[in-house]
């Protein structure tokens, strides 16, 4: 069944299943979806359903409608578009079973539809996690200038030329990477266990969307807000370990 996945400023609001003919958006209590924010419309789009084609059609709206940063009035929605309503983002995923091999997709579709509650990792997989690297030694300030007072540890600052990338420690697709060049990366299968890893000028933050059991980050289920990963965190999701880091 098809999605759309709301967000503003790049924090995931809900996730959102198109599981009818017609389906409205406004800021009026009437629409399937309302978004109560001035800048969008009492009526201000539509989704139609044409078959296996989505059509998103502006309603004559004050702001317009924009798919992929374009204007437009009527057009049929691939998958991953953009859609800008106001200030809020929707972003589409038909969710049909594809033979791309494209990393993202595959953890999308590629578990079965019902799993228990993951088991712990063997000794032999844990093995093969990499440990975290060591600290580097504290830079010693020159003769000529004062000792300064040591610094609190401070939030890795996250540079324009660092992207993020997560790779995968176990299951079918050990040593694949995926690189978190998007704004909103969604992991995971819909109906079992979901999550999206969001990139902000704070970082990479990871937040659950959807299943019983919450990712878990260093082995320690994350809460219901979005968590900064930090480098060589190790991430599960659906049984698969994963590790996070930057690459310049």
């Amino acid at each position: 069944m098809a999605k759309i996945v709301l967000s503003l400023d790049g924090v995931l609001i809900k996730e959102i299943k198109l599981n009818k003919e017609r389906f409205t958006i406004g800021r009026r209590p009437g629409n399937d979806l309302q978004i109560d924010n001035l800048a969008v419309s009492g009526e201000h789009a539509v989704l139609i359903m044409q078959g296996s084609n989505v059509l998103i059609e502006d309603l004559n709206s004050t702001n317009g409608t924009k798919v992929n940063h374009h204007d437009i009035q009527k057009e049929r929605l691939k998958e991953g578009d953009e859609i800008l309503v106001g200030k809020h983002i929707l972003r589409y995923y038909s969710e049909k079973p594809t033979d791309n091999t494209d990393f993202e997709k595959t953890m999308m579709m590629g578990r079965p539809p019902v799993m228990a509650k993951p088991a712990p990792p063997s000794p032999a997989a844990a093995a093969d996690i990499p440990p975290p690297a060591p600290a580097a030694p504290p830079v010693q300030p020159l003769a000529a200038q004062p000792q300064a007072a040591p610094a609190a540890p401070a939030q890795p600052d996250v540079l324009p030329q660092q992207l993020g990338v997560i790779k995968v420690l176990s299951g079918a697709n050990t040593g694949k990477e995926l690189e978190l060049n998007k704004k909103l990366t969604t992991l995971g299968k819909t109906g079992v266990q979901v999550a999206v890893i969001t990139k902000r000028p704070q970082g990479y933050f990871l937040t659950h969307v959807e299943g019983e059991h919450h990712p878990t980050v260093n082995k320690k289920e994350i809460g219901v807000h979005a968590h900064l990963l930090q480098e060589k965190d190790i991430i599960e999701l659906l049984g698969i370990e994963m590790t996070f880091f930057y690459r310049s």
